[in-house]
């Protein structure tokens, strides 16, 4: 039997939610690289960097494992969902990433992702979901469906009227597009033109 709990997530909580990035995403949509040291350092970077804007985040824990994550902003708000400078764990990746071929190749392929997302930041919105993920062996038991109904109705008591995320063709996006979800954006990645990033918005009632 599955026992699922959820609560506010804890400082402690960050490497286990780059661990979940690292396992249960394909990051061969943010670099070429495939060394898994380089990779878990992208994670970290990114995981840091969401967590570092969060007004919102909770975890679920399946008989006591970490098993899903939402972290979102909601831009009326000021508070942060957890007291984290993320400016060190960035240094270190970065200076991690400088020692070898393939991490040098992830900040080479950050560099041009910043570039693009610099030119496409016209699309704004109330809030933003920033990263959302499920293990995958602990799916079918309505976790991530759980977790977007709590950070929705936070994004409803602080008044915001729609939030935006970022997916692409090789997540689960046909969930977005099921779920009263818009695309309102869509462009071919840089890295590979096989796969699409998309930006979905969902109005809240």
């Amino acid at each position: 039997m599955t026992t699922i709990q959820y609560r506010d997530a804890e400082p402690e909580d960050f490497t286990v939610i780059v661990d979940l990035f690292v396992s249960n995403m394909n990051l061969s949509v943010f670099t070429t690289a495939t060394d898994d040291e380089a990779l878990r350092q992208l994670a970290t970077i990114f995981i840091a960097k969401d967590i570092h804007r969060a007004t919102f985040m909770q975890v679920a824990r399946c008989n006591d494992t970490l098993c899903g994550v939402i972290i979102g902003v909601a831009k009326n708000d000021t508070y942060r969902a957890l007291a984290f400078d993320n400016k060190p764990l960035i240094a270190q990746a970065k200076e991690t990433l400088r020692l070898s071929v393939q991490g040098r190749q992830v900040l080479i392929d950050l560099q041009v992702r910043d570039e693009i997302s610099a030119r496409r930041r016209d699309i704004d919105f109330d809030s933003e979901l920033q990263f959302f993920c499920v293990d995958a062996n602990y799916r079918r038991h309505r976790i991530g469906a759980t977790l977007i109904q709590t950070f929705e109705d936070y994004l409803i008591a602080k008044g915001a009227a729609a939030y935006s995320l970022h997916t692409d063709s090789l997540c689960t996006y046909q969930y977005y597009d099921n779920n009263g979800y818009q695309r309102v954006d869509q462009y071919p990645s840089p890295l590979n033109l096989q796969i699409e990033h998309y930006t979905y918005v969902k109005k809240l009632s």
